[in-house]
């Protein structure tokens, strides 16, 4: 269930986020667009936190990635997220070796809800909530993979017609294993965990 859940917000963020950035970062007299991503996720629960780690390619600039952390505690119903650039050069992504490895520290954001009694209602208040390192290295067979097809249509112009058509076809690495830290727990260290290693290609057609 969590593989899935992992799965259906890769290509949530691929269809929604990724492919019109990439379309419209190169656009040009031809139509077509064609790009690649990358993506590798990790998530654990260790007591009452579940963690979320993701490093993807940063369509918007090739020379870098986007590593996302965020931090549930549901004892406390306290939610803390954060984001850092990492250059492609202090990132391995080696498809071809099963290796993906990422060192960096993301500064993390606390939201909560706050009662106020005066007003008899929630609000939400978002503070700074220091510095967290992520220091993980997946691992997979790289021959182990399963494929994956999406076709996200945008703006009918006239019946099945359409004036954006975006596709990806996307590998999804079997069996990943991950080794490291994110803050002091080690991954050895949680009770569940799971991750994920995706990569893909893709193009946008802009009639």
């Amino acid at each position: 269930m969590k593989r899935l859940r992992v799965m259906i917000l890769t290509v949530v963020f691929i269809l929604t986020m990724a492919l019109p950035a990439m379309a419209q970062g190169n656009q040009s007299n031809s139509p077509v667009s064609k790009s690649s991503f990358e993506s590798a996720m990790f998530n654990g629960i260790q007591g009452s936190i579940e963690t979320y780690t993701t490093l993807t390619a940063d369509p918007e600039n090739k020379g870098q990635y986007i590593l996302y952390l965020e931090k549930y505690n549901f004892d406390a119903n306290v939610y803390y997220f954060g984001s850092a650039v990492v250059p492609s050069s202090d990132v391995v992504f080696n498809t071809t070796k099963g290796t993906v490895k990422v060192n960096k520290t993301v500064a993390l954001t606390k939201v909560e809800d706050v009662y106020d009694e005066e007003n008899d209602a929630y609000y939400t208040i978002e503070t700074p909530a220091g510095d967290e390192s992520v220091d993980l290295t997946w691992a997979f067979n790289p021959r182990n993979y399963s494929t994956h097809k999406y076709v996200d249509r945008n703006i009918e112009i006239d019946f099945n017609q359409y004036l954006q058509l975006s596709k990806a076809t996307i590998k999804d690495y079997s069996n990943v294993t991950v080794s490291g830290k994110i803050g002091n727990a080690g991954t050895e260290e949680l009770d569940h965990s799971g991750a994920s290693v995706f990569t893909g290609t893709s193009f946008t057609i802009i009639k």
